[in-house]
């Protein structure tokens, strides 16, 4: 195996590495539209914390990539304007275009309805504050990754990890004046080996980052976008019962209803412990939580959990990023974006 050889820098200053597996894309005039939608907030679903290649930018827009195409995002009203580097997107869905993307990405068209138990007034103040609220369908292998990366780090911390592979390991895209990365493919980070993540500061475990990305290369065959969303499935149950991976129970069920439409799984965290503890007085173990949460949430625990998640960090948290409903109301640009520093 290949290993890069790097300097010891921090993954925040990290610069765009000149490697002959990175290809830059042609800058092209973007693919603008515009779609209609009906109880959707943009900003809840991109600040929400589940995604980590997102951010909004000093002009007002969210700009973020996905399924290796660079997206801005605006919302008036019911009206989402975007603008794409590409006219297709390809997804385990197969192509699509970008409207289409779109649509199926931020769940546009579904709106979960969540029943609200008479008593419980803290679920029901959550699901009416964080209305339009969508989970987004993200790319699984990039998912996977993230959220190793994401035990024991701050939010902002987990994007410049990410953004820093990305950056490294990726292709180079500009768009509209602005050089952007995709995520890598997993025979690129298979490459890679403890010291590597060591030298960048990468911190705790991070080196499962490439035992992770070696399992899932062996399984993809060289070709990741030939998987649908069955053959992801698969693969991440699997993962979960190989030691070493860093696929636990809470990065898990992070993949799984971020990535995998499993809409009734429940990450646990030291946010959602402490709800459960303050508002409902339940204790015990994560997984003891997870299993309370899941069972009287049913289809779309995922949903109940995280309106119940983004209300507890609105009441406590120390930072505007930390609180979504504050920093959508604000002009505020977020802490990290995917955009690449030519500083």
């Amino acid at each position: 195996m290949v290993e890069m050889s790097t300097k010891h820098r921090p993954p925040e200053r990290a610069r765009y590495a000149a490697d002959p597996r990175v290809h830059r894309a042609s800058s092209r005039q973007p693919v603008a539209g515009r779609i209609e939608t009906r109880e959707f907030h943009l900003g809840y679903t991109l600040a929400g914390g589940q995604v980590f290649r997102w951010g909004r930018d000093r002009d007002g827009w969210w700009k973020g990539v996905a399924y290796g195409t660079v997206f801005h995002l605006r919302q008036v009203g019911d009206t989402l304007l975007y603008r794409a580097g590409a006219s297709r997107v390809a997804t385990y869905r197969g192509e699509m275009t970008v409207s289409e993307f779109l649509e199926w990405y931020l769940r546009l068209n579904e709106r979960p309805r969540i029943r609200v138990p008479r008593k419980d007034g803290y679920l029901r103040r959550a699901r009416d504050l964080l209305k339009g609220f969508r989970f987004v369908r993200q790319m699984p292998f990039e998912c996977v990754i993230s959220y190793i990366l994401s035990v024991q780090a701050r939010m902002n911390l987990t994007k410049r990890r990410v953004n820093f592979l990305a950056e490294s390991w990726g292709r180079e895209v500009e768009f509209m004046g602005s050089r952007y990365c995709t995520f890598p493919e997993p025979d690129a980070l298979a490459r890679l080996k403890g010291p590597y993540f060591r030298a960048n500061r990468f911190g705790w475990r991070s080196e499962r980052v490439a035992e992770t990305a070696r399992f899932v290369s062996r399984c993809v065959g060289g070709d990741s976008g030939a998987l649908s969303l069955e053959d992801w499935r698969e693969i991440v149950d699997a993962l979960k019962k190989q030691a070493g991976t860093g696929v636990g129970l809470k990065v898990g069920k992070c993949i799984d209803l971020f990535a995998l439409d499993r809409l009734d799984a429940v990450p646990v965290d030291t946010w959602v412990l402490k709800l459960a503890r303050e508002w409902y007085d339940v204790r015990g173990s994560d997984k003891r939580i997870c299993e309370w949460a899941e069972a009287r949430g049913g289809r779309y625990a995922g949903y109940m959990n995280e309106y119940l998640f983004a209300y507890y960090r609105e009441l406590n948290g120390a930072s505007l990023d930390d609180r979504v409903i504050s920093f959508c109301a604000s002009d505020a640009s977020s802490a990290e974006l995917p955009v690449l520093d030519d500083g």
